[in-house]
């Protein structure tokens, strides 16, 4: 049997694989300095700290695992290093070299035959299509990924592209089959007893039904997706919650609850730095301002998200953001 001492990551190996993200860090960040100097601690590392929002230190760990593993001529590892690394371009904003490393991970994946990686590069490169208003080639990259999840039972992979599937379907106003996405999401998470998962695709639902005229019950499932996402430490899933209960509040006329859920997603997107929800949250509150009448200020909303955008490579939205300001404000196209 393998002792702790043979294997001192063991502990902290297992609990970022089972999607413990807080525990693994906390038992990756009592290791000792000479540990933490290797490819795998980096790695695990770089994994933890994403899934808990911080990106910077994740891309930092990821960049060293890859590096350290290409070094040693450890395929396998420096394949898993670079989807992650990539993963951590990918939330700071940095489309170009996200796309780059996500290509490189597939492409080590093919040549190894791994099916897991395979899938997770098709759905990763599907959010960078995602990102810049290529809806087509997002969906198509995400029914693959679904597709290789299936083959390779790995339910919760295929509820992540489903719930990106549903997320696509939305950004293109159709509402019944972003639907069908993410109850199709949602069984699968709860079936597998994935909080994190059930948090994002409650969150879909509850969107879904408060725009078919129940605010009630879309604000319950949505506030129950906030719940899980704290219980998770999933910062992304905890904006995009408050985010989606800022629209629930508009839509049902009460503009100040709408704000205060607005500028609370706001504060914490510009706490983890990523521009991309940054932008998205800026695009709503632009629209409640304007809801409200205050033109001005909603110019300006839609002009901080089209930088955001721009920062992030994303020119489609970047462009729709600025034409949207000079409506706002009463200018002339």
């Amino acid at each position: 049997m393998t002792s702790v001492l043979d294997d001192p990551l063991r502990a902290a190996r297992h609990a970022v694989e089972g999607g413990r993200f807080r525990d693994g860090w906390g038992l990756l960040d009592d290791q000792p300095p000479a540990l933490r100097r290797t490819a795998e601690w980096q790695l695990l590392a770089a994994m933890a700290r994403w899934r808990l929002g911080e990106f910077g230190p994740s891309h930092a760990a990821a960049l060293q695992a890859r590096d350290a593993y290409r070094a040693a001529g450890d395929t396998d590892g420096e394949m898993r290093a670079e989807n992650v690394a990539a993963a951590g371009a990918f939330a700071r904003g940095r489309l170009p070299e996200a796309e780059r490393g996500f290509a490189r991970a597939l492409e080590l994946a093919e040549r190894a035959g791994d099916r897991l990686l395979m899938a997770r590069a098709a759905n990763n490169l599907g959010n960078v299509a995602f990102y810049r208003g290529r809806h087509d080639t997002a969906l198509a990259c995400y029914r693959l990924a679904r597709a290789r999840f299936a083959r390779a039972g790995l339910p919760h992979g295929e509820a992540e592209a489903l719930i990106n599937v549903g997320l696509a379907w939305r950004e293109l106003d159709r509402p019944a089959e972003a639907q069908e996405a993410g109850d199709q999401a949602l069984e699968i998470a709860e079936r597998i007893q994935s909080r994190r998962l059930i948090a994002q695709a409650l969150a879909m639902r509850g969107e879904a039904i408060a725009q078919a005229g129940d605010a009630a019950v879309g604000r319950t499932l949505v506030e129950r997706a906030r719940a899980l996402a704290r219980v998770e430490d999933d910062r992304l899933a905890e904006i995009e919650a408050l985010r989606l209960r800022s629209n629930i509040e508009r839509e049902a006329g009460d503009l100040a609850a709408a704000q205060q859920f607005g500028e609370e997603a706001l504060a914490l997107a510009r706490r983890i730095h990523n521009p991309w929800t940054v932008a998205t949250v800026l695009k709503d509150l632009g629209h409640l301002h304007l809801r409200r009448g205050d033109g001005p200020t909603a110019a300006r909303a839609f002009s901080q998200a089209a930088e955001s955008y721009a920062e992030i490579g994303a020119d489609v939205r970047a462009r729709r953001m600025r034409e949207e300001a000079r409506q706002a404000s009463g200018a002339v196209s």
